[in-house]
């Protein structure tokens, strides 16, 4: 065992998360390595001061905030969510229609129901044609839109953060 790995166990075991496997693991070790006995004797330390510690119950006031501000997270995931949904829904309706006027300029269908494996072939190519496409079109206009689009949601959440920090002085001046 590595001091790395004995270090990560070690918060495990004063969680109670290790079995005896690895509990006689992570003891063996740090009867053998001395730095990890002296990161151990801290750690132990530290617990007991920790546990030994009042537990006071915050004010209505901060459990409300924190309560609040875990709602507004919330709905950012969600809002995250349906935005990355709506995304992907748009490139399907900007590709579904450059999709099926290659088929029909192809003739893809017919030349499979008649055509046998020559027209496998001619579809294979003409995958490998549209692989070409996508990929030239991935780095050329997905990935700088990607990285626009990221840009946007950082600027709003910096101008939201600004708004915020304006309203509470406006209410604190109050």
């Amino acid at each position: 065992m590595q001091c790395k790995q004995a270090s990560e166990m070690m918060s495990m075991r004063l969680d109670g998360r290790l079995d005896s496997a690895e509990t006689a693991l992570l003891e063996d070790h740090i009867a053998q390595c001395e730095t990890c006995q002296a990161e151990w004797q801290k750690l132990q330390s530290l617990d007991r001061l920790l546990s030994s510690a009042p537990m006071m119950q915050s004010p209505v006031r901060v459990r409300v905030q924190v309560m609040t501000r875990l709602g507004r997270r919330d709905r950012a995931i969600v809002g995250g969510a349906v935005l990355t949904l709506g995304t992907v829904a748009l490139a399907l309706l900007l590709v579904a229609p450059g999709l099926f006027g290659l088929l029909d300029v192809l003739g893809i269908a017919p030349a499979l129901i008649y055509g046998g494996p020559q027209a496998i072939s001619h579809l294979l190519g003409a995958g490998e044609t549209m692989g070409r496409a996508a990929i030239g079109l991935l780095w050329e206009i997905a990935i700088p839109l990607a990285f626009l689009a990221l840009c946007g949601v950082v600027s709003a959440l910096v101008l939201n953060g600004v708004w915020i920090g304006a309203v509470r002085r406006l209410r604190s001046s109050r």
